[in-house]
């Protein structure tokens, strides 16, 4: 059985060995640190040893004093008061909830008071703090002075005004040693405290570390908002593309996410006006939640038969949830639900990478590239959350992995697209080649018809010439002589007899004349194109009574046209149909032939015309209009059958004329 590395092609297998060693590369370097940095122990960090220019910035971690239940000041440690109880000592950067007081374990909401001594290296006149997302309120004096708040600090939820945020404050020390109070209170959050370390470093590293953060947020906005529009704009322009529908909508809310939630220090501040609270904290959780139903989506629109239904209730479940909880549950508890849908967003993790790892094995296009992405993305997940848990020593690589994972899905489908864009072309290759055979065929078609046509009319005038010359003078000789016979037998008993079949051989002799004319007139000039319709005209007015007029128009002294034969068949059977079927008393035919344009032949009568024929329940010609058509057709030329203004029906046929079509060139 061949392993799932050999189901991965060339390319694909070396961007995901190098994404994940770059990822492991990272997690490694970040699990031990050579010289462990010094921890404060009962309330005091001892840091006169310590280096800010080869260790850099100073984390504020271990036991600090804690006071709990209480919102003190720097004036409650007043050397000369009397000094409050201390409840113990909480380890930064740590969570009170689940601390031992009286033997019960605190729950997560409430207030307390954090204070820690500092012992300063010898060079530390001025000093920057960085406090980051401490929830939900705080307010923090340095050597009794107030150097930094973010939010209301209260004793309940309606007193407290949350707010998370980024502060750097500046702080000058007084002497050698320097002392910290922290107010916390959190009324709002699961889980109240200090849950990312306190640093300190002189001024520029921690301001150049936020501004190196912020660039990257930006970039990584920037590049979400560029494929979340193209992808959007891909849809709109083709609508058989959900993928593409489902993945901008995805990197919308992505882009949402990260620019107004803490793992870009709320970038979105620095452009936008600060939300209401409540609003600041819960449309990033929203816009993270929202995620798993657009990328349950896009998986399903890419790999149907591959990704389970399920899975779509349990993600848009998950949402709705959210939404009824932020009317009816308190803070708290919102955030408690929060946790657990980020302990299934791993496991949505793990679904997803067992599929894709199916989806690779079955050669599904793109998959590879969607299956490192998800790899690389859930490495980071389990990094941050072990970093955020300090169970290892790393930095936070949430957007980073993120990136990734948004250019492996975007690759993906780029994959696709080209991939439908090349069997496209090679349709489109095929069937053009296809219509190319086609027209051939048809023109091919087209020119043995016209031969058939030709070799018809050839066959016609053949025939009407040996009528003409054969049988029909054969029957003009046998009348002249029945004529001279009759004289002789004039006054016999036989005179009768002979006078019958005198009669008989002269209506013989007219009918073959006649069809003789039908087929080929005979008097036609050989060398034009055509048979006279002028002829056809007092012929068919000779036979049936009926008033048969022609008109000629033609710029040409004489017509050379190729199609005249054609034309002259749609005339005839023209002329036939009106006769027969139209109780006609006057038609009218024009052949017109202008300057620039193709030749024209008009057959108009003035009968009941053929809606009237066909509720009278007379045949209206049909096989004669398909003859008709087909003869159009052959020629290219354009037939129209309609009834005339008033009454009676017009039938129109114009035919291509390549003397025109000459003139028009030179000119």
């Amino acid at each position: 059985m061949k392993t799932f590395a050999l189901k991965l092609s060339a390319g694909t297998r070396r961007i995901a060995v190098i994404l994940i060693l770059a990822v492991l590369f990272a997690l490694a370097g970040c699990l031990w640190t050579m010289n462990p940095p010094p921890r404060a122990a009962n309330g005091v960090l001892d840091l006169r040893t310590y280096d800010p220019d080869a260790q850099g910035p100073a984390a504020l971690d271990g036991q600090w004093e804690f006071y709990w239940d209480r919102l003190l000041s720097p004036k409650d440690f007043a050397p000369n008061g009397d000094a409050p109880g201390t409840t113990g000592y909480l380890a930064f950067p740590g969570t009170w909830q689940g601390f031992r007081l009286d033997g019960e374990k605190l729950d997560g909401t409430g207030q307390a008071t954090f204070r820690l001594r500092l012992k300063l290296w010898p060079d530390a006149r001025k000093l920057v703090l960085r406090l980051f997302d401490i929830p939900m309120a705080y307010t923090l004096w340095a050597d009794g002075e107030l150097v930094a708040q973010s939010g209301t600090v209260g004793t309940d939820a309606d007193a407290e005004i949350p707010r998370r945020s980024l502060v750097l404050a500046e702080i000058e020390p007084k002497g050698s040693d320097m002392e910290l109070v922290l107010q916390v209170s959190n009324h709002h959050f699961r889980s109240g405290g200090v849950p990312e370390s306190i640093e300190m470093a002189p001024p520029g590293p921690l301001e150049t570390n936020r501004d190196r953060h912020w660039a990257v947020s930006f970039l990584f906005a920037g590049c979400l908002l560029i494929m979340a529009v193209y992808h959007l704009l891909l849809f709109h322009q083709n609508r058989k593309l959900p993928s593409a529908f489902h993945f901008g909508i995805y990197s919308l809310f992505m882009l949402g996410y990260c620019t107004t939630s803490n793992t870009s220090f709320w970038a979105a501040n620095l452009f936008l006006p600060p939300l209401p609270p409540a609003l600041a904290e819960y449309f990033p959780l929203f816009c993270y939640l929202a995620l798993g139903p657009f990328l349950y989506r896009f998986y399903k629109s890419l790999y149907p038969e591959e990704i389970h239904t399920v899975v779509r209730y349990i993600v848009d479940l998950r949402l709705a949830i959210f939404v009824v909880l932020l009317f009816f549950a308190p803070d708290y508890r919102i955030s408690q639900y929060i946790a657990f849908t980020i302990l299934l967003s791993s496991l949505y993790g793990i679904y997803y990478i067992q599929r894709l790892t199916v989806c690779v094995r079955r050669r599904r296009n793109g998959a590879g590239l969607l299956l490192t992405g998800s790899l690389v993305f859930l490495l980071v997940s389990l990094n941050d959350g072990l970093a955020h848990a300090k169970v290892i020593n790393s930095v936070y690589l949430l957007e980073p992995g993120m990136f990734i994972f948004v250019v492996t899905q975007s690759l993906a489908l780029a994959k696709r697209f080209t991939h439908a864009l090349e069997a496209e072309e090679h349709l489109s290759g095929e069937l053009e080649r296809k219509n190319a055979s086609l027209l051939a065929e048809i023109e091919e078609r087209n020119r043995l018809e016209r031969e058939v046509v030709n070799i018809s009319e050839e066959e016609r005038r053949r025939i009407s010439v040996e009528l003409h010359d054969g049988l029909c003078q054969k029957l003009t000789g046998a009348r002249l002589r029945a004529a001279i016979l009759n004289k002789r037998l004039s006054g016999t008993e036989e005179a009768e007899a002979m006078a019958s079949l005198t009669a008989l051989l002269d209506a013989s002799t007219d009918d073959a004349y006649r069809t003789s004319r039908g087929l080929w007139p005979v008097e036609h000039d050989p060398s034009v194109p055509g048979p006279s319709l002028e002829d056809l005209a007092r012929t068919v007015s000779k036979d049936t009574g009926i008033a048969v007029t022609f008109e000629r128009h033609c710029h040409c002294g004489q017509c050379t046209n190729p199609h005249m034969t054609t034309l002259y068949r749609i005339a005839q059977e023209a002329l036939t149909n009106a006769a027969k079927h139209a109780r006609v008393d006057i038609i009218r035919m024009d052949l017109r032939c202008p300057v620039r344009s193709g030749i024209s032949l008009t057959v108009r009568d003035d009968g009941v015309g053929r809606e009237a024929t066909a509720r009278h329940g007379t045949s209206n010609g049909g096989l004669g209009l398909g003859i008709m058509a087909h003869r159009a057709g052959i020629i290219h030329a354009d037939l129209h059958i309609e009834d005339g203004p008033d009454h009676g029906t017009v039938v129109t046929c114009v035919a291509p004329c390549d003397v025109a079509a000459g003139l028009n060139r030179k000119m």
